[in-house]
Parts: C-alpha cells; structure tokens; sequence
C-alpha cells in the first residue's frame, strides 16, 4: 500500500435513504493504471463490479456517503491509488428543480426554438449554446396483488403487472444545469417532416440524430442504458408500495390490495445532471 495512503478514517459506506442529503464520490476517467485491488477493498467491492465502474467512459458515481469529510479523504486516498475522484453534493444535483419537459422542436438555419410542454413557451438557442446531450431509458413497472391474510398465512387470490420502457434524451446549454427533456410521450414530431415514422422509438432516433448534427460540438453521452444496473449499487432506483385495503377479487371473493411500483427515473435523472456538473 503506497505510504501516503491514509488509513486513519475507515470509510463509512452505510447505504442512505433517498432523503438525506450525502454526497457523491465520483470516478472521473480516465484512469491509466489504477490499483484495481486496493480501491476494490477500500470501496468493499468486488473486483468485477469495481471493474464495471471504471470502465466507464463518463464521470462515474462509485461511493454515496454521508460524511463530506469521509468523501473528501476518500478522493485523497483514490488518487494515492491511482483514480481521479471529485466530491459531488447531492445538493448540487438538484433534483427538486427536473428539466423541462418538450413538447416539439423546430430546427431553423441557425437556431433551434424548444416549446415547453406545460407552458407553451418557446425558447431558441444557437447550435453553440448546447452543451450537452444525454440519452437513457426509463423503466417503470407495477404490479398490483389481492391477498386473502389469515393469521400468518397469505393467499395470493389475484395479481396482475405492467411495464413500459421508454428512451429519454436530455439536453444541457452551457449556461444552466437545468436542462430540457424530451420524451416520446406527448411530443409532437411534425417537425420532423417526411422524416416522420410511425413509431415514436423510431422518430426519437431520428430527433437525436438531428440535435446531434445540429449541435455538433455537444459532448454525447449514451451510456446510461449500459451501465443502469452497475449504477444501483450507488443510487438505487425508487420502490413504493401502496396498500389500497379491502378489494373484490372474482366472485363473493374479498381480500387485501397491495401495489409495488420501481422506476429508475430519478436514477437517470441524477446521472444526467452529474454529467452536466462535470463538465
């Protein structure tokens, strides 16, 4: 272990809840020759995981912590091991302040113009204020149950489960970490013109690869759908169930009504922002 390497402070890597507030210690790449096994047993994890992280070829998150003094010994200690590392807060995400949803997108000569879908307001920007585009997916599902309980026991009487999965692409100017967001869901695509397809995945590919020529000098990032999965061990994706009390299942059949809902949407949404912070 190199002599600079401090050991004084074990790092606590107690899992947070979604509320509070920690802050991030993120992996920003890349890295030439690491000490892959000494960060694997620093971070406590295993090497294929560890492995999954740094093979990132975007800043990273690899650790969320509650202590900033905790994280910012762990950058020390990272780089002493041969990893460039930054503090994130996650107050600096902010998450409580989401990109603004689109509703259409017109691409003139040398300008774009972004309708908002809640306000109508339209805002034009020239191909050098982007400064950024993000891509990822969404994957919401639910599942509801009726349960007959009965002391200790439960019997499933009925169940049922649904999930969609849906691309997302983000933008960023360079003047605001607020960025806007589109999504096949309610966005009009007559812009697009005879480029217009049928189906939505396949006009949202086609808007990418516009924005993509049109703002040419924007850093893409695509490798969230890749990575979502390795992501989880830092920032799990949101869980909730609803308990909806007595419900009819079949026939003179009554039982008790639970609803499990996952979405990785504010996963994705974290890591969006990250990329912008680090630019």
């Amino acid at each position: 272990m190199p002599a600079r390497y401090e050991t004084a402070v074990r790092l606590n890597l107690r899992p947070l809840e979604g509320w509070e507030n920690g802050f991030n210690i993120v992996y920003v790449p890349p890295a030439a020759k690491p000490d892959r096994a000494a960060i694997a047993r620093y971070l406590k994890y295993e090497p294929e995981l560890l492995g999954e992280m740094l093979d990132a070829g975007s800043p990273f998150p690899l650790a969320r912590i509650e202590s900033g003094a905790d994280a910012d010994l762990a950058v020390k200690n990272l780089k002493v091991l041969g990893l460039k590392a930054k503090v994130v807060k996650d107050v600096d995400l902010k998450i409580g302040k989401p990109n603004i949803r689109l509703r259409s997108i017109e691409f003139g000569d040398e300008s774009v113009a972004l309708t908002s879908f809640n306000t109508a307001e339209v805002t034009r920007f020239g191909s050098d204020s982007i400064a950024l585009i993000v891509t990822g997916r969404i994957v919401e599902s639910k599942a509801e149950s009726v349960e007959k309980r009965k002391k200790k026991e439960r019997k499933v009487l009925d169940e049922s489960s649904t999930s969609s999965d849906e691309m997302l692409i983000d933008l960023y100017t360079k003047e605001s970490i607020q960025g806007w967001r589109l999504a096949a869901r309610g966005f009009d695509f007559s812009g697009l013109g005879k480029s217009k397809k049928l189906l939505a995945k396949d006009n949202l590919e086609t808007l990418l690869k516009m924005l993509r020529s049109f703002a040419s000098s924007a850093v893409f990032i695509d490798e969230y759908a890749a990575r979502m999965n390795t992501l989880t061990s830092v920032w799990d994706i949101e869980r909730r169930t609803d308990f909806e009390g007595l419900k009819r299942s079949g026939v003179g059949k009554m039982g008790f009504g639970n609803v499990v809902r996952t979405s990785n949407l504010t996963q994705f949404t974290k890591y969006s922002r990250l990329q912008r912070l680090m630019l």
